[in-house]
């Protein structure tokens, strides 16, 4: 189940629970302190804040989806290719994946949802983030590597060595969909992988902080695997 919220409204919320900077979902301009007292009260009277002894107390799920943000060690990023919206911000704090997107109909408003392990990996692969791959079982022996060089795109091929520097991922018509591991408060990538679109099998180009890009023979598990592995390594 997906919540909306305003985006002044997750502001708020972020706010009271002392989660200063976060990436993404920022507004344009400040609020002002009318407009938030009113935001206070917008959700005080739909129940997503309740009045309690010391104070207003958010309420779940909203609480839990805060506490997965604030103590996220960092954010991934999932974008698709052409620069499809909406991206998608995932923060993982030990519990539950929480995932957060800008509504498409309305940039000022963002939806919120909560998931576990196996639901999360189910979205991936509902929404073609991580697409069905191409080739059978038992396609080991092929020489991708070869056919990487004939067939990747030259803007893919030579990734730069300071591509965590980038704040876009390339321009180009094979990249099916990307994942970036972001610092949460800052935005500094620690990681990208793209998956690029061949036609014979997805490729899928690993980019660590400081260290070449590798290529590897796409699977959904081995995607998925070194998603996992980034969350534990940064956790």
């Amino acid at each position: 189940m997906i919540d909306i919220l305003d985006l002044l409204e997750f502001q708020v919320l972020a706010a009271a629970r002392n989660i200063d900077s976060y990436y993404g979902f920022s507004r344009e301009k400040a609020a002002a302190k009318e407009e938030v007292y009113y935001t206070v009260y917008l959700m005080a009277r739909s129940g997503i804040l309740k009045q309690e002894k010391e104070g207003l107390i958010i309420q779940p799920p909203f609480s839990g989806y805060l506490d997965e943000i604030k103590n996220s060690s960092c954010v991934l990023v999932i974008d698709r290719g052409g620069y499809i919206l909406p991206r998608q911000c995932i923060y993982f704090g030990g519990g539950q994946y929480v995932c957060l997107e800008y509504c498409c109909t309305d940039q000022e408003r963002i939806g919120v949802c909560g998931m576990g392990e196996e639901e999360f990996f189910l979205q991936l692969k509902e929404l073609d983030q991580l697409p069905e791959p191409r080739l059978a079982e038992g396609s080991g022996q092929f020489d991708f590597p070869k056919y990487w060089e004939n067939h990747l795109s030259e803007r893919l091929k030579e990734m730069p060595e300071d591509e965590e520097d980038r704040e876009e991922y390339p321009k180009d018509d094979q990249v099916h969909s990307v994942f970036t591991l972001r610092s949460k408060e800052t935005g500094r990538i620690f990681a990208r992988m793209i998956l690029a679109a061949l036609p014979l099998e997805y490729c899928m180009i690993v980019k660590k902080a400081g260290e070449p890009a590798s290529r590897e023979p796409y699977t959904r598990e081995k995607a998925w695997e070194i998603l996992k592995a980034w969350w534990r390594n940064k956790g």
